[in-house]
């Protein structure tokens, strides 16, 4: 490269590739600036954002203490009797499958429901005052409530304490793990506990947790332990404690790898589902969408008997609130006042579809290599590159990282650190750039002088951002071919001084070739006052046709304009002939070892060309075949004729384009049906028809010189008499 010398290049390079050691000290040590760590968090919730649901899923329900509810039954804490009443509703009632409380019962309920001791004094005599002790206790709101618990599927839950004055508070139940399967595993680990009352620890009664102690440094939810140590034993969270209770399942199974000399958590399997989670024991929240991703019911319709039955039979139900007064809002990634009760729901159902993002155990190594390669590639190929290129590989590769990362996340549920990786490319980018700046403008502008007069400009921008991926050698593919050249060129020709005849042709080339290169087109060759042109090459185009009728709907658009400015010139107007087919043709480098040119070869290509000389026999400026017609139905087409082009033997159908359907009047939409109808009454011996079918299109456009020919056609065929008739028109002549 000019400019810069080899020594030069290899010093940018060895920068490159220094600074990229230098940024994997922080990551091996696991010691990210906090910055880097906050982005990295920032991009995990902008993926989790792209892909949130916009329904709700049925399964789970939350019977929510809403502002509603505390409206109608009074401020929380309700009585525990209330609590019973809703939880007989809920199974009796309305038959849901289990229940989990997202709230603690750590306290005894003193308050006797006074109208139901009213109400049985009113029944006794006067002299019952000796019973009333024991009716008192058979009042007891606990008790009420743990008979409403017993032998029913209810999770409870409680919190888990880490203070130094290790509360004790309650049983949180029956652990799900010993401490021999989790030795040395860094799960979360309590000094204490605050749990329901003894009282309320029916049979069948669970319980899980529902604090969080793993809540990211910025104060949102985006993981949660699903275990936690306590006294050498592992005891669930809520969510878990209640997929083992939906499956009658009393513990769990973590599954571990080997870590050279420790063992690192990858899993816990419940009930035979493997879920996912870090080495701490925590999952990260799979969200299904905003709040409300799962059906809300007010706490004090079910106490009242008043929710839908559809909503609540056979669902999984948790308790909990939306009530900002009584502060179990979160913030979440999906939301910065999120129902706390709601993030239970989506680690339940998460786990239920076995949908649930994770870190795989070799994170480190996938982000050790995503960056490893990113400082190779790099430092490598931008100071080798233009800036445009080293642009474009640059953003190619952010591309490709972010494409595999968002694979990852969506196909293979893997959460692969993106941020610290960007942040490489970005810095490796600018550095790298600075020291070439001015070298690297000069060799892009060269690349766009030299290639910019036959390919667009972007379409050289296309090429260079897919360097090999380009077939230049030759293959075989589908592409619209374009012929055109000027009417009675040689006559022009004759009175026109060397001079003139140049500046002419100049004006028409430029002005054409414009129209090619506005519509992604790549100029074959001039041949005298001849364009051949195709598309489809060398990039793919799966609008080739339409692009190409539209260059030349455009240059015979922009013509008039031509030849006002050739007349203001001394030159003479010119008129123009095209033809377009579309069809399968060999596109490549071919030539000699003196000369090679990127060109198209092929019966398709014959035909276009054949096309643009029969535009003289029916007086038409632009033909197209009907694979190019068929290609582009949002045109209107002429039905020309069916004809046999010389030195071809299948025939071909020639159509005229009018213009875009939409922007055809009625009028001319009837007009051209009126036509097409004609011709295919003559192709079918229909005479009368196909002439009177004729005449009215010239009604509105007499002077129509192929509506003429047809006329004279039939009334040679009805002269002819009966003959052998295929409705095809042989032309002998290019």
């Amino acid at each position: 490269m000019k400019g810069f010398s080899f020594g030069q290049r290899m010093v940018r390079s060895g920068l490159g590739l220094l600074l990229t050691l230098l940024m994997l000290v922080p990551l091996i040590q696991d010691n990210r600036p906090v910055l880097l760590e906050r982005f990295e968090s920032d991009l995990y919730d902008l993926r989790l954002r792209q892909f949130l649901a916009d329904d709700q899923d049925p399964r789970i329900v939350i019977v929510d203490i809403d502002e509603a509810s505390l409206a109608e039954q009074g401020r929380w804490p309700w009585g525990r009797a209330t609590l019973a009443n809703m939880l007989n509703n809920l199974f009796d009632e309305y038959g849901v499958a289990i229940v989990g409380f997202d709230m603690l019962f750590a306290e005894a309920d003193r308050n006797v429901p006074m109208e139901a001791l009213q109400q049985w004094l009113d029944s006794r005599p006067a002299t019952a005052g000796s019973e009333l002790s024991e009716q008192l206790d058979s009042l007891n709101p606990d008790r009420l409530f743990a008979a409403a618990l017993e032998e029913r599927p209810v999770v409870l839950g409680y919190v888990f304490d880490r203070s130094a004055q290790q509360l004790k508070v309650g049983d949180p139940g029956s652990p799900v793990a010993g401490a021999e399967e989790l030795a040395g595993i860094p799960v979360p680990r309590a000094s204490g506990v605050v749990a329901s009352l003894d009282a309320l620890q029916t049979e069948g009664t669970r319980n899980g947790f529902i604090d969080n102690p793993r809540v990211d440094a910025d104060g949102v939810y985006r993981r949660v332990p699903l275990l936690q140590e306590y006294q050498s034993q592992y005891y669930p969270s809520l969510a878990l404690a209640m997929i083992l209770a939906l499956f009658e399942e009393d513990q769990v199974t973590p599954l571990t790898e080997s870590d050279g000399d420790s063992a690192v958590l990858v899993a816990v399997d419940a009930a035979g589902i493997s879920i996912p989670v870090d080495n701490g024991g925590s999952v990260l929240v799979p969200y299904r969408g905003r709040q409300g991703s799962f059906p809300y019911v007010s706490a004090t319709d079910v106490i009242n008997g008043r929710a839908s039955a559809d909503v609540l039979e056979g669902a999984i139900v948790l308790v909990g609130t939306s009530a900002a007064g009584l502060l179990d809002l979160r913030v979440t990634p999906v939301g910065s006042r999120y129902a706390g009760v709601e993030v239970h729901a989506n680690i339940i159902a998460g786990i239920l579809d076995e949908q649930i993002n994770h870190r795989p155990d070799y994170t480190l190594g996938v982000e050790l290599l995503q960056v490893l390669l990113s400082g190779l590639l790099l430092s490598l190929l931008i100071p080798r590159t233009s800036v445009l290129v080293s642009g474009l590989l640059t953003l190619l590769w952010v591309g490709m990282l972010t494409g595999f990362n968002l694979y990852a996340w969506q196909s293979l549920q893997w959460v692969i650190p993106l941020g610290y990786s960007l942040f490489l490319v970005v810095l490796l980018y600018l550095f790298l750039q600075i020291t070439g700046y001015f070298f690297e403008t000069r060799n892009i502008r060269k690349l766009e002088g030299q290639f910019g007069q036959y390919i667009p400009p972007e379409v050289v921008a296309e090429l260079s951002e897919q360097g090999d991926a380009v077939q230049l050698s030759g293959e075989s593919r589908e592409m619209t071919v374009f012929f055109s050249d000027i009417r009675d060129f040689t006559s022009l020709s004759e009175q026109l001084t060397p001079q003139q005849l140049t500046r002419m042709m100049n004006i028409y080339l430029t002005a054409m070739t414009a129209e090619i290169h506005q519509r992604r087109g790549t100029v074959d060759k001039y041949i005298g006052d001849a364009v051949m042109a195709f598309w489809g090459a060398p990039l793919e185009d799966a609008a080739h046709a339409r692009h190409s009728l539209q260059a030349a709907m455009d240059m015979l658009d922009v013509l008039p304009e031509l030849n006002r400015q050739l007349v203001a010139e001394g030159l003479p107007e010119v008129s123009v002939g095209m033809g377009i087919n579309t069809g399968q043709m060999n596109v490549g480098n071919m030539g000699s070892s003196f000369r090679m040119a990127y060109t198209v070869m092929g019966d398709a290509v014959n035909l276009a060309s054949r096309l643009e000389g029969l535009t003289k026999f029916y007086n038409c400026p632009l033909l197209v075949s009907d694979e190019t017609a068929a290609s582009v139905p949002e045109y209107g087409f002429r039905y020309i004729d069916r004809v046999r082009v010389k030195g071809r033997f299948e025939p071909v159908d020639l159509y005229q384009p009018i213009g875009k359907r939409s922007e055809l009047t009625t009028e001319q939409l009837s007009s051209i049906d009126e036509f097409c109808e004609g011709v295919r009454a003559y192709q079918q011996q229909r005479w009368d028809e196909a002439d009177a079918a004729f005449r009215r299109y010239l009604q509105t456009d007499s002077e129509d010189y192929c509506a003429q020919m047809y006329l004279l056609r039939i009334a040679e065929s009805r002269e002819a008499g009966q003959h052998p008739w295929d409705g095809i028109y042989s032309h002998q002549q290019k």
